[in-house]
């Protein structure tokens, strides 16, 4: 199995004593209820994997690293692509995703939901809200002409939706807005494990 990537999905058995004691009581009730939690974009120890856990608001996120054979499952934003959001509920982030979905598929390349809906998709707890935002990863390997064409027609259709969408382009070697991409700034701004960063858009374009 490959190593957890950014936005992956993991199901983890994790004792209470491997919580630090200063974690908000929210941690143990959150991981209690839905024992899932997501790989953070962060360097772990060797034989750890960084993950934050998701409570009940934006304002419950917490940061942790658990050791590796603690995961159970692990699922991918590709994996919840194919998750048919018509038997989940109905919600303006997963009425989008729902709408959005054939223009995504069309667009060939490897996309999946995250946030809020990716972890209701995943887990089945009810995380998403009236307010929540859809968020988006789509997977490319660099940036070539033909594939920053298919992301410029793909932000436009998400530009069309109503409901906010935060969408990633996720290279091998880091993360970047699709809305920077299509912005043609000079510079762009990656997250990385090691930190954000700026880099030249012409960095993209082999």
């Amino acid at each position: 199995m490959s190593a957890p990537r950014p936005h992956d999905l993991l199901r983890i058995t994790l004792p209470c004593s491997a919580i630090p004691v200063d974690a908000p009581a929210w941690v143990h009730q959150s991981l209690t209820q839905a024992p899932w939690a997501v790989v953070r974009r962060a360097a772990a120890p060797p034989g750890h994997i960084a993950i934050g856990v998701r409570g009940a608001t934006r304002a419950h996120r917490y940061a942790l690293t658990l050791p590796s054979p603690a995961v159970v499952k692990r699922v991918a934003p590709e994996e919840l692509a194919q998750v048919d959001p018509c038997i989940h509920r109905s919600l303006p982030a997963i009425d989008a995703l729902r709408a959005l979905r054939p223009q995504l598929m069309a667009t060939g390349l490897r996309w999946g939901p995250t946030g809020a809906v990716g972890f209701e998709l995943a887990s089945g707890a009810p995380h998403v809200h009236p307010a929540s935002d859809l968020d988006l990863a789509v997977y490319v390997d660099l940036a070539n002409a033909a594939v920053k064409q298919r992301l410029r027609a793909l932000d436009r259709v998400l530009k069309s939706v109503k409901v906010r969408i935060d969408c990633q382009i996720e290279f091998p070697w880091g993360a970047v807005a699709l809305a920077e991409i299509t912005s043609e700034a000079p510079q762009l701004l990656v997250r990385c494990a090691t930190g954000p960063r700026l880099i030249d858009a012409a960095a993209l374009t082999p």
